[in-house]
């Protein structure tokens, strides 16, 4: 999906993904440089490679200033 249908992200600010549940990965590190938000809720594929410093997706999301997965802050972290 991404690959194919988000070709233009450089002014992108928020990215809300709700619902997703066979979504595995998020577009290029480089297309989501501007992104000030990332709401990722109910995928619980890419919660996986999304909710902590090791998954494989954690590089593409480390930068973004606030990131939440499923209504609990990642970046920057709740306190448990």
């Amino acid at each position: 999906m991404f690959s194919e249908g988000f070709q233009d992200l450089a002014s992108l600010k928020v990215l809300e993904i709700f619902q997703c549940p066979k979504l595995t990965s998020l577009p290029e590190k480089n297309k989501l440089l501007s992104l000030g938000y990332l709401s990722i809720y109910s995928c619980p594929l890419l919660q996986k490679e999304c909710s902590n410093d090791r998954g494989r997706e954690w590089s593409k999301i480390s930068h973004i200033p606030l990131v939440r997965i499923d209504e609990k802050a990642v970046i920057p972290r709740e306190s448990d």
